[in-house]
């Protein structure tokens, strides 16, 4: 049996690599989307966030709630007086879209090989999503652009964009009197809806 050469080597990669794609490998939008569904549903935080989909690279987008209280004594037959009338709070928020990429590649002895054969794309996909899952909770909570770290320094996590009403825990270990300060610190129309509210901690 003759040795293959590296040129023969790595043109038999860039086949199955071709092969892949040719097959599958990259994601076609609607399989995107439902490996987007995937990844939030593996993580606790994202969960809790509002996910939008974007067909560009920035979008607007209108923002509106009541952050007042809108019942008055009421009295039959009278209208509210025009100065307890309430109106909406109106605001825009804009999203910018930033490039993260993740790239697995396998060569076409794993796929032949693999004790899970045809089931292993999709057992990676699992895989991916929730290690993919993990990094977005990374940066969504310690992202700070100022970081060495090139990953952690594609945007301000919310740790580094909270600026108001932050309590300093100065080290100490959580506890009620620790959360109960937390709820003291929030503006008062947060708290008009506690049952929609929740702490996040560390695993």
């Amino acid at each position: 049996m003759s040795r293959l050469d590296n040129s023969t080597l790595l043109a038999k990669a860039d086949l199955a690599l071709a092969d892949l794609t040719a097959g599958g490998g990259i994601l076609q939008p609607a399989q995107a989307q439902k490996f987007m569904r995937l990844l939030i549903k593996q993580s606790v935080l994202l969960q809790q966030c509002t996910v939008v989909p974007m067909a560009a690279p920035k979008q607007q987008f209108s923002k509106l709630k009541f952050g007042s209280r809108i019942l008055r004594p009421g009295q039959e037959a009278t209208a509210v007086p025009a100065a307890q009338r309430v109106k909406p709070d109106l605001s825009q928020v804009e999203l910018d879209a930033k490039l993260f990429k993740g790239e697995v590649r396998l060569s076409d002895e794993v796929l032949e090989d693999s004790i899970e054969r045809g089931e292993l794309r999709q057992t990676l996909m699992e895989m991916m999503a929730d290690a993919i899952s993990r990094d977005m909770e990374e940066i969504l909570v310690n992202g700070d652009t100022a970081s060495a770290d090139p990953f952690l320094a594609t945007l301000d996590g919310v740790l580094k964009q909270a600026t108001s009403n932050v309590v300093d825990a100065a080290g100490a270990p959580i506890s009620k009197d620790v959360l109960g300060d937390l709820l003291k610190s929030l503006p008062s129309e947060h708290l008009r809806d506690k049952s929609s509210m929740g702490f996040l901690l560390p695993a």
